[in-house]
């Protein structure tokens, strides 16, 4: 009678192979991750992703979706070309299709930014575009120490309201409200030495009140007014030639 064989011992099951595979991939993955994390060579970067894109099967480009139809007319079939018009780079910072030419070649437009105010307001009595012996102090204490080194534009709005203004100055209140903006310009540069560079005169009317009261009470004081602002504008963005020296473009 033949000996029976003895039973082997049990082995790994399969699946453990399989996850043991598995694992070691995914460990691999987080370290690739960690490694790429900090980027100190692009150019290294950029040749490892080619490397992952080729091994996965990607065609990489610039970002195309393959669809079935033919869609002519569309940006996706526009690209290709402008690829290979591009010497194949995957990324480009140039428009390939010039801009139409305008009447003018270029444009010197700077977006007004935010305004802040620069002290409180110094009222006028109404008609009066002369300033009080306060407001000089005001301005030659408080506010030219303030704005007398910067390049910073400072806009001087002048403010008039109500017909008391129009009856004792016997001007409309844009004029009147720009005389007092002009006056405290002229005193900011005659006595305090601010660069008129820096210095816009802006009539603002009756169009900005800060109470709608119509007499000539402390009420409506508010409204007759000449508050300075401070903008994010510099000279040099709003002149080519900052200077005056002659030789600006």
């Amino acid at each position: 009678m033949p000996k029976r064989k003895a039973p082997e011992a049990p082995g790994i099951p399969e699946w453990v192979l399989t996850y043991g595979d598995l694992m070691s991939l995914l460990l691999c993955f987080f370290i690739l991750l960690a490694a790429f994390s900090e980027i100190k060579q692009p150019r290294e970067y950029r040749k490892v992703l080619e490397a992952i894109k080729e091994a996965l099967g990607s065609s990489g480009g610039l970002g195309l979706s393959e669809i079935d139809a033919d869609i002519t007319n569309s940006i996706n079939s526009l690209m290709p070309e402008l690829a290979k018009r591009d010497d194949q780079q995957k990324n480009t910072n140039q428009q390939p299709i010039p801009n139409i030419s305008g009447r003018n070649d270029r444009a010197n437009v700077v977006h007004q930014s935010d305004r802040t105010a620069i002290g409180s307001s110094m009222p006028f009595d109404p008609g009066d575009f002369q300033l009080s012996t306060s407001t000089e102090r005001k301005l030659k204490f408080e506010i030219a120490p303030m704005i007398a080194d910067q390049k910073y534009i400072v806009q001087i709005t002048g403010h008039a309201w109500g017909q008391p203004d129009r009856a004792r100055s016997g001007l409309s209140h844009v004029e009147l409200s720009f005389r007092r903006a002009e006056a405290v310009r002229e005193y900011l540069v005659r006595e305090c030495g601010v660069n008129p560079q820096i210095l816009r005169v802006v009539a603002a009317a009756d169009q900005e009140p800060m109470t709608s009261s119509l007499d000539i009470g402390d009420g409506s004081m508010a409204n007759r007014r000449v508050q300075l602002y401070q903008t994010g504008q510099t000279v040099e963005e709003m002149h080519p030639d900052p200077n005056f020296t002659g030789r600006g473009g």
